[in-house]
């Protein structure tokens, strides 16, 4: 196993994409066998600091629990049954269904907003600007960071996408995903392998040459 440092600095973003038509296909004995490894990326995420619970409103259901972010994880087959259903249902959704037909899984990770002031105008506003919903964003970040770092870890390509079509409401209603949760990412994970033995399209991120000299974003503060 490689070493904090190592997985920070080996971690890049690369898309895989397959024919959304011709997706890989899935080996159920390979998808019990990578459950264990998403168990334990997911433990992980949830070593992120947090500086508060989430709202009482979002304790309930399935998933209870008091951090400040939910997880929904598809295998690599649920990603492929994803993919589907979305062509079925005439949704174009670009990209990301050549990765949903790549995937060795996807984490759909959302973040969980305070309830909005009764007279905001939630027409225009997806949550109140508040230092407590800042901070429950950072947390969800900083598990996805996590996440992103166990994944290359263990020699596993990862992508953090907005969410293009996976935010909006037909994947959400597929999902069921509560819609007062906001989608902070789709974390894609894709096998190495699958990159050499099937015929796929890499794209890798177009920002990482910008980070520009630590001197440009950093700088040590002294007092005379």
């Amino acid at each position: 196993m490689i070493t904090t440092q190592q997985a920070i600095q080996q971690r890049r973003t690369l898309k895989v994409m397959a024919d959304p038509d011709k997706p890989i296909a899935v080996c159920k004995d390979q998808e019990v066998e990578f459950r264990p490894v998403l168990d334990e990326l997911i433990a992980l995420a949830a070593q992120a600091p947090f500086h508060y619970t989430c709202h009482r409103s979002h304790q309930s259901g399935e998933l209870s629990g008091g951090l400040p972010w939910r997880f929904y994880i598809l295998e690599a087959s649920d990603c492929r049954e994803l993919l589907v259903h979305l062509q079925a249902q005439g949704i174009d959704g670009g990209k990301i269904m050549g990765m949903l037909a790549a995937a060795k899984a996807l984490i759909q990770v959302t973040w969980l907003p305070e309830p909005m002031y009764e007279d905001m105008n939630q027409a225009n506003a997806l949550y109140e600007p508040s230092l407590k919903n800042m901070e429950h964003i950072a947390a969800a970040s900083a598990a996805i960071q996590n996440l992103l770092l166990g994944a290359t870890a263990h020699d596993l390509e990862n992508y953090w996408s907005s969410g293009g079509v996976l935010r909006e409401q037909p994947t959400y209603d597929y999902l069921n995903i509560p819609e007062q949760e906001l989608l902070l990412g789709a974390i894609f994970l894709f096998d190495k392998q699958d990159t050499k033995n099937h015929e796929v399209t890499l794209k890798g991120g177009g920002l990482a040459e910008q980070r520009g000299e630590m001197s440009s974003w950093a700088t040590y503060i002294k007092k005379p």
